[in-house]
C-alpha cells in the first residue's frame, strides 16, 4: 500500500469502480486540492491520479456514469467543486477533465436527478453565494443514476448505476390516478456487482403507502417481502377510499445492511368528474337517439295560418 501524505479530509469518501477494471475504488477528496482515487483491494493509489485542483476539495465527489444512449463506457466519471470557483468533470479511466467556470465555491456535494421533467440527467450545484445551478448533460436519466442526497437516504455512499440497486419501472412511476380497489408497484432489484463478494441477497423490500392527513385510516400502509435474487416483482396495494394524494415508497435493505429506495406519487380518485360528466351527456344522448329512431316516418304538412286561405 503506498502512502498518502496529504490526506486531509474535509468530507467522506464515494465508492465505485473509477476505472472500469470490475474491482470497487475508494474516492478522497482533500483540503489539498487533490482528489486520491484508491483500490478497494489493496488500498493501492490508481495512476494516473491523483488530479489537482487548484483549490480546496471541500465536499464529496459526486461518482456517474455518463455514458450516453447506446453508448459503453468504462469507468464513471467524478464531479466536483473546487474553491478554485470551478465545476470538474473528470474522467475516470484517464482523469482528463471537463470544467465549467461558475466563479463560486461549494461546501455541498454536486446532485444530480432529472429536475426539467425531460429524459436527461441533470447536475445541481448549490453554492456559498445562495446560488442553485442545474447543468443538462447528454446522458439519459435513469433513476439508479440520480444521487439525491449525500448518503442516498441512509447508509449508501457507492455508485448504484450498473451495481446494486432499486427503482421503479417507468410503467409503474408515470403518473396515473387510481379508482380501483388496489393498485399494482412493479420494481427492478439490480445486482450486478460481483467483485468480490458476489450475490448480496436476500434482499429484504418494505413497500410503503403514504397518506395525507385526510385519509381517517392508517397514515403508512405497509407491506414487506424477501427476495432471494434480482429481478422485476409486482407488489399490489390498497386503494383508499377518499380524495386524496399519496406516495409509494419502495425500500430495500441488502445482506450487509446497505439502504436503497426509490418512491413516486399517485392521486386517488381526483378524476372523479370524468364519470359526472358521462352521467350528464349520456341521458342526453340516449332521449336525442330516441327521438331519432321515434321520429314520423310519413311527411306532414305544418299547419298553416295564413290569412289567404279558402274557406
Amino acid at each position: 500500500m503506498q502512502p498518502v501524505h496529504d490526506l486531509h479530509l474535509n468530507e467522506g469518501p464515494t465508492l465505485g469502480d473509477v476505472d472500469g477494471d470490475g474491482h470497487t475504488d475508494v474516492v478522497v477528496p482533500t483540503l489539498s486540492g487533490n482528489i486520491y482515487v484508491l483500490s478497494g483491494k489493496d488500498g493501492s493509489i490508481v495512476r494516473p491520479y491523483p488530479y489537482r485542483t487548484h483549490g480546496r476539495v471541500m465536499n464529496q465527489v459526486l461518482l456517474l456514469d455518463l455514458s450516453k444512449r447506446g453508448e459503453k463506457n468504462k469507468g464513471l466519471t467524478l464531479v466536483t467543486t473546487s474553491f478554485d470557483g470551478y465545476l470538474y468533470l473528470i474522467d475516470g479511466p484517464t482523469s482528463c477533465a471537463d470544467v465549467v467556470d461558475i466563479g463560486e465555491t461549494s461546501y455541498s456535494m454536486v446532485l444530480a436527478d432529472n429536475v426539467d421533467g425531460g429524459d436527461d440527467l441533470d447536475l445541481i450545484v448549490s453554492t456559498m453565494n445562495g446560488n442553485v445551478f442545474c447543468f443538462s448533460t447528454p446522458v439519459p436519466h435513469h433513476p439508479l443514476k440520480a444521487w439525491r442526497s449525500t448518503n442516498q437516504g441512509r447508509n449508501n455512499v457507492a455508485n448504484r448505476y450498473n451495481r446494486e440497486g432499486l427503482y421503479i419501472t417507468p410503467s409503474s412511476r408515470s403518473f396515473r390516478d387510481e379508482e380501483g380497489k388496489n393498485f399494482w408497484v412493479e420494481f427492478e432489484i439490480v445486482d450486478k456487482y460481483r467483485m468480490p463478494s458476489g450475490s448480496q441477497a436476500p434482499y429484504n423490500v418494505t413497500t410503503t403507502l403514504l397518506v395525507p392527513g385526510n385519509y381517517q385510516g392508517e397514515r403508512q400502509i405497509k407491506q414487506n417481502q424477501i427476495f432471494d435474487r434480482p429481478g422485476k416483482y409486482r407488489i399490489k396495494l390498497p386503494t383508499v377510499g377518499v380524495r386524496t394524494t399519496g406516495t409509494v415508497l419502495v425500500e430495500m435493505v441488502d445482506k450487509n445492511g446497505l439502504y436503497f429506495s426509490d418512491d413516486f406519487s399517485l392521486t386517488f380518485h381526483m378524476h372523479y368528474y370524468k364519470l359526472l360528466k358521462w352521467l350528464l351527456v349520456l341521458p342526453m344522448l340516449g332521449m336525442f337517439g330516441v327521438l331519432v329512431i321515434l321520429r314520423p316516418q310519413e311527411a306532414v304538412p305544418l299547419p298553416s295560418f295564413s290569412r289567404n286561405t279558402d274557406l
